[in-house]
């Protein structure tokens, strides 16, 4: 390993460099832990690691007079990246380390390749303190057989106390693996940083992060859990969710193997990230160059998470094309990957897919069935996005087969969860819901505002729309105009142009 330093601000900031591939930055948590917990030689097989010492501690001396709880360190990261001298890096955050990596990604969008947000929050206002404060009270109840928990606990609340008499409360069972941990608790080094504030609220920015992102915890991490990890994927569109069901705040060292697959999709995902933009903006040849790029990558590699998705991202270009039994092979050799690989999150594109073959093709009842299967294999890996996305489908498929009711309770459920949750790249495709339903009833006025505010829509995020949508808007436009005449069908549209989302989606 390499070690480099430069002076900023009067600070050295040092960091080291180990391993091969893309460059990923490593920075820790605390403030004011020491890097070494966090380096990963399985990491270093993937990347090219940079482990941060963060200002204020080890030879990252003096702290900054005046330093702030994360701009500064972000200042400091991004002195690094610049002296990296590439024009992309990921970032692996832990803890504070994480909130410091939102901040970098707000601030510099164009040096960011992907982001791994670990046991992080976008958030560290009162509640927040609270929260952790409760988590830590109650921690004895969790080992009432292990005399040091109520010593531990109390601890927490210490201002004098130091990271290893508070470091077992971290970890989702210490006490049953101590020998593995104890290691850590003796060796890991911190130093005292001082801030004026350490309260920080980055919610409202995270819509404005666009570079794929994974966010991992620990199902029993008592500082920065689901809670807030579910804050930061549902404020970042796209982004992966990951929860290691028995892991605290140290992923890498509870589960390392799980810690390991949840980062390095990342790779992955950038092929994912840049083949859905392309695949929205309506460019199929763009993405077919993308997809054999990465079916070839991926066989090579053996990884079958890559070539599902490009196979996905194929079948979707013969769907967009109307070639519907290309699109059924392309999404069947897709689901043998998925299933040779024991994977079962490989599985939920290709059904996606298939369900969509059938749902054009007119065979309404399969595609109901595999709407559904869809809907409880994402309710079982627990990702609410595609559960929303599916339901919705399935809800168009309901009122084709002449479920009205069934189609507007569903209909109904997806925009409640939208709004609520501020997953606004959805609107356009709830307009094509709202749009299909009206067609459905014989408002065809109603239709024509609907596909006017849904064209408008998509525009707004610069999408089309995905093939079986573009069918259902097609086919409400034909019969408007056939209902109202161009000129009343004009108006119509025109009106529901200018509608707000709340107000156009009010009776969906």
């Amino acid at each position: 390993m390499t070690t480099h330093s430069f002076v900023l601000g009067g600070t050295r900031q040092v960091y080291h460099v180990e391993g091969r591939g893309p460059v990923m930055i490593a920075h820790s948590g605390g403030p004011g832990v020491e890097y070494t917990y966090l380096r990963s030689a399985k990491l270093e097989e993937h990347f090219t690691m940079v482990y941060v010492e963060p200002i204020g501690t080890g030879d990252s001396q003096p702290f900054p007079e005046g330093a702030t709880y994360v701009d500064t360190y972000v200042d400091h990261l991004h002195s690094i990246v610049e002296r990296l001298d590439v024009p992309q890096v990921y970032l692996l955050g832990h803890s504070h380390g994480g909130v410091v990596a939102q901040r970098f990604a707000v601030r510099h969008p164009g040096r960011v390749a992907g982001l791994a947000l670990y046991s992080s929050t976008p958030v560290t206002d009162p509640d927040f303190w609270a929260a952790a404060r409760a988590e830590a009270a109650a921690y004895p109840v969790h080992f009432p057989y292990v005399d040091e928990a109520m010593t531990v606990a109390a601890a927490f609340g210490s201002e004098t106390a130091s990271m290893r008499e508070v470091l077992p409360i971290y970890f989702a069972d210490y006490w049953g693996r101590r020998a593995e941990f104890e290691p850590l608790r003796d060796g890991l080094r911190t130093w005292t940083v001082e801030f004026d504030s350490k309260e920080v609220d980055y919610r409202p920015d995270l819509p404005s992060i666009t570079a794929p992102t994974v966010v991992l915890t620990g199902r029993h991490d008592f500082i920065c859990g689901p809670r807030w990890a579910r804050m930061l994927h549902e404020g970042i569109a796209g982004s992966r969710l990951v929860i290691l069901e028995h892991s605290g705040h140290f992923a890498q060292i509870e589960e390392p193997e799980a810690f390991l697959e949840a980062v390095t999709w990342l790779l992955g995902a950038r092929f994912e990230h840049e083949v859905r933009a392309t695949f929205r903006r309506g460019d199929s040849e763009g993405v077919l160059r993308l997809a054999r790029a990465e079916i070839d990558r991926a066989r090579a590699a053996g990884e079958p998470a890559g070539e599902v998705e490009g196979l996905y991202a194929t079948a979707r270009v013969a769907l967009r094309g109307g070639d519907l039994g290309r699109a059924e092979q392309l999404a069947r050799e897709a689901l043998d990957v998925a299933v040779r690989s024991l994977d079962p999150r490989l599985e939920e594109r290709p059904r996606h897919v298939l369900a969509a073959v059938a749902r054009m093709s007119g065979d309404y009842p399969v595609a109901r069935e595999r709407y559904l299967a869809s809907i409880a294999l994402n309710e079982a890996l627990g990702q609410p996005e595609q559960v929303n996305s599916e339901s919705y489908n399935l809800a168009v498929v309901e009122l084709k087969m002449g479920h009205l009711d069934r189609a507007r309770e569903l209909l109904a459920q997806c925009r409640e969860r939208v709004f609520r949750e501020g997953r606004l790249s959805f609107v356009p495709y709830l307009g094509v819901a709202a749009a299909a339903m009206a067609t459905a009833e014989g408002d065809h006025a109603g239709a024509a505002r609907m596909i006017g505010f849904t064209d408008g829509a998509y525009a707004a995020v610069g999408q089309v729309p995905d093939p079986d949508d573009a069918e259902e808007l097609a086919h409400a436009r034909t019969a408007a105009l056939t209902a109202l005449g161009e000129e009343k069908f004009a108006g119509e549209y025109a009106a529901g142009a200018a509608l707000d989302a709340a107000e156009a989606l009010k009776g969906v």
